[in-house]
């Protein structure tokens, strides 16, 4: 038996195999609290702010109306059914914020099991260990990004997708194609990271198309059939025109390349930053770069197709743009990594002498053993379950929520009204209007609506390249609120202008002399 052998002989309905425990541990142990966060980004405050807008006004916002720089200024709401979800939720209360916590966190969790079922269609015999250490190394990779966070349904999505694609090379009837208009359906309302679809399903045309005239004798299912390339290629046709069942209507289709046309992103926006190697990001994405990504082209470019090399590679390079990206290029390419390398691991010395003590892992017993293996699985769902709502209770939200966002700035606020027109950090500007909607905000992470110009003059502002106190003249200021640290802080500290009205470790406030 190989590492890469699912397990042997026929289950006994009544028997609990030790490979069952491992599993469980892994999808409720490991990726669950991995991927429950408390609402700590602040991007999620404002996506529960925009949320609210669809449920007081019964209709998808088509313009800004509460931030002072972006006043009146288009904006294409393209995540309303996400923005929906999370106000939803934040509207319970707080459990209800720990219920998106858990929410978001189940969302990942399925992805993995989406993934974790696509290997076994693309290698039927791979066993659980292989899937469980390729995974585990997509979720050290997407870890770090994981949270409350409108990109975890990005990964959602990308993982159906993967399904259909791999469920297709497999079985070329056309049936499983219809899936992928019905995604990019649900896709378009969530959030604009429906390319990834397309980015996907053009590998996997693409990839079929040169295997094909290639000729090449691939493991597994050959390339496919200028019929099939033909009806993958229809598929994703239909799938594109799909996209405008949206509010936004045919908005929708320019909106990705617009936002990345935002150069001003990867200069300031943190998820957009490159994952160089002066970061944890870049650090992780070398490790995975070196242990999949250069032994899937090297060691197994005789069994890697070249949609796997052009999505394992892509998504690679999208991540190294932008960290963000992480979150996709982590579990997928995990995935990808288990069907190239898992049977060629399989086949050395060492994957031979694992396999017998794996194949009696994978048996089902019964009995003593059966009911000690059922007790540690009971053990692990409750450790696992344990861990996340200790990370998402009301009371540690709380404390993590003022441990990164200016909560004691908006209580003080609150009390002592400084004035309508605020000065704040980019990334603070949707917790900030989600508590005081009845006051404007300067910006929030929406750069869809500011764009590179309004971007450029706010970070010329914290950067102290122009005159601050022209920038806030200009937009009649009365009070601001920043992080203690920065240069725009001791700034305020020593103007004539300005005076500090309150602090905490997190966020100062100035009002105007």
């Amino acid at each position: 038996m190989s590492l890469s052998q699912g397990s042997a002989g026929r289950r006994d309905a009544a028997g609990v195999a030790a490979a069952t425990a491992a599993v469980v541990g892994f999808f409720v142990a490991a990726v669950l609290p991995r991927a429950t966060w408390p609402l700590i980004d602040g991007d999620v405050w404002w996506h529960i702010r925009a949320g609210q807008e669809v449920f007081n006004a019964g209709g998808v916002p088509r313009t800004d109306t509460w931030s002072i720089a972006g006043l009146g200024r288009p904006w294409t709401s393209q995540d309303w059914l996400a923005n929906v979800i999370l106000a939803a939720g934040n509207n319970l209360g707080p459990w209800g914020q720990t219920a998106l916590s858990f929410l978001f966190g189940a969302f990942t969790v399925l992805a993995f099991w989406i993934l974790w079922r696509a290997i076994a269609l693309r290698v039927p015999d791979i066993g659980w260990a292989s899937r469980v250490v390729w995974l585990s190394l997509g979720l050290a990779l997407a870890g770090p990004v994981m949270g409350v966070r409108v990109q975890v349904l990005d990964l959602l999505m990308a993982t159906a997708v993967i399904w259909i694609l791999w469920r297709y090379l497999v079985d070329t009837r056309r049936r499983w194609l219809i899936g992928l208009p019905l995604v990019a359906v649900l896709w378009a309302n969530l959030h604009a990271g429906w390319v990834l679809l397309f980015l996907l399903g053009g590998a996997v045309l693409v990839g079929e198309a040169v295997d094909r005239l290639l000729r090449r004798d691939l493991h597994g299912p050959p390339p496919l059939s200028s019929i099939g390339i033909r009806d993958l290629a229809l598929a994703l046709l239909v799938s594109l025109a799909a996209l405008v069942l949206n509010p936004n209507g045919v908005e929708l289709y320019a909106y990705p390349f617009y936002t990345v046309g935002i150069t001003a992103l990867n200069r300031y926006v943190m998820e957009w930053f490159p994952a160089s190697l002066d970061t944890l990001f870049g650090w992780l994405l070398l490790g995975f770069a070196v242990l999949a990504v250069l032994p899937a082209l090297v060691f197994g470019r005789r069994r890697l197709r070249t949609a796997d090399a052009l999505i394992l590679v892509g998504l690679t390079v999208m991540a190294y743009q932008a960290i963000r990206f992480l979150l996709i290029v982590g579990p997928i390419g995990g995935a990808v990594a288990a069907v190239v390398l898992s049977p060629i691991i399989s086949g050395t010395g060492i994957g031979q002498r694992l396999s017998p003590m794996l194949g009696r892992l994978s048996r089902p017993r019964s009995g003593g053993l059966g009911t000690l293996n059922r007790i540690l699985i009971l053990i692990l769902v409750v450790i696992g379950v344990g861990v996340a709502l200790g990370r998402v209770n009301p009371a540690a939200q709380e404390t993590e929520i003022a441990r990164g966002l200016p909560a004691g700035a908006v209580a003080w606020m609150d009390a002592n009204d400084p004035g309508e027109r605020i000065f704040n950090r980019y990334e603070w500007g949707g917790y900030i209007g989600q508590h005081r909607p009845d006051h404007p905000i300067f910006m929030d992470g929406r750069a869809d609506v500011y764009g590179d110009e309004l971007l450029r003059m706010y970070v010329s502002v914290i950067g102290l390249q122009v005159d601050p106190q022209v920038i806030l003249d200009g937009y009649q200021i009365d009070h601001a609120v920043l992080p203690p640290d920065w240069e725009l802080s001791a700034w305020f500290d020593a103007s004539a202008a300005w005076q500090r009205a309150y602090a905490d470790s997190t966020a100062v406030v100035w009002v105007r002399r």
